[in-house]
């Protein structure tokens, strides 16, 4: 497998646009590094001299729901099997601008200049649930979770930030599905009565880990 590039982004308002890069060689992470940006239009520019990536991961709605609400099948699957941090899977029709636009407006540019990038979808704070069973709390357990981290992307990482720290969450959820190391696609789950998914940027997946903790 040649050197692959994977991008990591968390969307926010002004100032809080977190980045992250993980560079895999042969398949296995070599480096990661991580930035915060103040504009949408910093990280597109970022991202558009980057060259190649192989797959982007974005905590964003991918994708959308004509149903009720804008529920979507993988909201629904991480709200019951999540309970304990279901809140955090927040109903898509009354979520912040900021996620929804500013996460989308870097895929649609991203997937126009390079039309088969792998686009993956994320949720970093239910996620790190998932791989840890502990809540995300950035600012009262930061060591804790630099340190989760590092052990699970296989590198040394320092973040300045939450949204830094969930943006190189975000690449390794891409990486572990573009290495085909999560395999289970919350965007095949089956659509209700009544509802059906719409995709602007095209083909996306939201891949999960198999063994995440339940609660």
């Amino acid at each position: 497998m040649a050197d692959e590039l994977i991008v990591g982004y968390d969307p926010g308002g002004d100032g809080t646009h977190g980045v992250a890069l993980l560079s895999l060689v042969d398949g296995r992470a070599e480096a990661a590094r991580t930035r915060t940006f103040q504009t949408t239009y910093e990280v597109i520019q970022y991202m558009e001299g980057l060259g190649t990536v192989a797959a982007i991961g974005v905590d964003t709605l991918t994708c959308w729901s004509t149903g009720a609400g804008g529920w979507r099948p993988a909201d629904r699957w991480l709200r019951d099997r999540y309970k304990n941090v279901r809140n955090s899977v927040m109903t898509p029709n009354g979520l912040a601008g900021s996620m929804g636009l500013n996460g989308m407006s870097v895929l649609l540019a991203t997937r126009s200049r390079l039309p088969d990038v792998m686009i993956v979808e994320t949720h970093p704070k239910v996620l790190y649930w998932a791989l840890a069973n502990r809540k995300h709390n950035y600012q009262a357990t930061r060591d804790q979770m630099e340190s989760m981290l590092c052990e699970v992307c296989a590198v040394t990482l320092e973040t300045a930030n939450e949204h830094e720290w969930d943006a190189a969450l975000s690449a390794l959820a891409a990486a572990r599905g573009f290495l085909g190391e999560w395999t289970t696609d919350l965007h095949a789950l089956p659509t209700r009565s009544g509802e059906r998914l719409i995709s602007p940027c095209g083909r996306t997946n939201y891949y999960w880990p198999e063994s995440g903790s339940t609660g």
